[in-house]
């Protein structure tokens, strides 16, 4: 007896017009399948596709549905659609398992293309790519790991279902035990490696430690590592967690390698996209900057020239200064010089000339001078003469940082002094900032999380690469340290 088969009429609107026995037999869930097909098939176009549904039993049932449009008149009036059952053995069948494998490998395209838009954070391109191969290779998890030059650290891992959600954080804190990962040196490779007994060594690797709990539940063994090359270098990986002996042949091998090598571009657009948000940014702080001293920085100049001509010719009329019009016009004058003052400073925060110019101990000095001189707050700034080895970005940062640590201790410490100290450790590759001040000090751990302006300090020094730490006690003072990298992005 031959496969069964059914068929069925459809209108425009997809409401069903007639249908045989076979079609109720074989497509209980017919909605599913002809919202996908239908649209083609009202276009005027034949549509042949091999679905996976569910039976009447509840089970999986595997079909060859053929939609082809009906016309009268020249035009599309309807859908003719004609469902067969795949033999029994169908799943054993090369043919339809290729077929199946190529379906998944196209959904997959699919979402990564259009998770793969600026308009979509990184993130989410990423857990985007990690479910969809997933899904194609029937790997029992996926992640993509990516981090930052020579040094490996990792800025970013996501996976999908199945791995925990603090996978992140266990592969962060297991890189920075320094981990000698086997994953590392295969990224160094061309192609796609497998890692026969991952699991089985990493278990007995304490530098592993944090993903120990995280992999209970889970039954792989060896890993699939696929290198993201963009621009000759390696910007991460992708990770297939797998059973043991699984093997890749030539055609998934090809099929992991484009998806990384999209995967890839995503990270270097994502890249490219946030240093020319930082540009822009930049330019148009440049560009308000010059606005404000125009504008009112000319005219609060002109305001304390005003008043101090008034003053004088009062002076010159023998008015006293205790004369009340007297007073007020002194109260004027110092107003109009605090506010020129605080203008020259807020211009100088959104166009840090020294800091282009002359680098960052320089700007910091100079913005030391004026703290010094508005607060009355000695400030000492030591550090090397020469420029700096580092990018504008990062010198950019690690300015606007040093001034949250300055402004906190003007607001908050009840300092008598405070001091700067930037130093370079050629051998270590690293740049130390250190701001320490001798004022009442706190306890970090009833400060709240964000508060005294930590939070934006950290994000400062972790979008430079760096780390950063507060120390304090009562009564002891404050010292905010950050360690940055300046072999990354130095400047030429």
């Amino acid at each position: 007896m031959g496969p069964l088969t059914g068929a069925a009429v459809f209108d425009t609107d997809l409401r069903l017009v007639q249908c045989d026995g076979g079609w109720v037999e074989l497509m209980p869930d017919r909605a599913e399948a002809l919202s996908r097909l239908a649209a083609a098939a009202l276009a005027g176009e034949l549509v042949h596709e091999r679905v996976r549904g569910m039976a009447r039993d509840g089970g999986a049932a595997l079909r060859d549905l053929v939609l082809a449009p009906m016309r009268s008149g020249g035009e599309v009036v309807g859908v003719t659609a004609v469902v067969t059952a795949a033999a029994e053995d169908a799943e054993a069948d090369p043919a339809v398992r290729a077929h199946d494998r190529l379906q998944a490998r196209i959904e997959a395209f699919a979402a990564i293309a259009d998770a793969m838009t600026l308009a979509h954070p990184l993130e989410q391109t990423l857990c985007h790519v990690a479910r969809s191969v997933r899904s194609a290779t029937g790997a029992e998890a996926a992640a993509v790991v990516v981090w930052e030059d020579e040094d490996l650290r990792v800025l970013s891992a996501y996976g999908d279902d199945g791995l925990p959600d603090r996978y992140r954080e266990g592969v962060e804190e297991a890189y920075a035990l320094g981990v000698r990962s086997p994953i590392r040196d295969v990224t160094t490779a061309s192609g796609v490696t497998a890692i026969r007994g991952f699991r089985s060594r990493a278990e007995q690797d304490p530098g592993y430690a944090p993903l120990h709990p995280l992999w209970a539940g889970l039954t792989f063994e060896d890993t699939v590592v696929v290198p993201l090359g963009t621009r000759g270098r390696c910007v991460g990986c992708l990770l297939l967690y797998v059973d043991a002996g699984r093997e890749v042949d030539a055609d998934e091998q090809a099929f992991l390698q484009a998806i990384a090598d999209q995967t890839a571009v995503a990270v270097e657009n994502a890249r490219l996209y946030g240093e020319a948000e930082w540009h822009a940014t930049l330019v148009e702080r440049q560009r308000l900057a010059r606005e404000l001293h125009d504008s009112v920085s000319q005219a609060l100049f002109s305001m304390t020239l005003h008043a101090r001509t008034a003053e004088r010719r009062l002076a010159a009329h023998g008015v006293p200064e205790s004369d009340p019009l007297a007073v007020s016009l002194a109260t004027l004058s110092d107003l109009a010089r605090g506010a020129l003052a605080e203008m020259r400073a807020l211009i100088f925060e959104l166009r840090p000339g020294s800091l282009e110019a002359d680098g960052l101990v320089a700007a910091l000095t100079r913005q030391a001078q004026a703290v010094t001189a508005r607060e009355g707050l000695p400030i000492e700034v030591r550090g090397p003469t020469s420029r700096l080895p580092l990018e504008a970005r990062a010198e950019e940062h690690l300015y606007r940082l040093v001034l949250e640590a300055l402004n906190n201790t003007v607001k908050h410490a009840g300092a008598s002094s405070a001091s700067v100290d930037v130093t370079v450790d050629e051998a270590a590759q690293h740049l130390t900032v250190v701001v320490h001040d001798d004022g009442r000090g706190f306890d970090p751990a009833a400060v709240a999380g964000g508060h005294l302006g930590q939070a934006t300090m950290r994000d400062r020094a972790a979008a430079v690469g760096g780390d950063l730490t507060v120390r304090s006690a009562v009564g002891n003072g404050c010292t905010v340290t950050v360690v940055v990298p300046v072999a990354v992005g130095a400047r030429p």
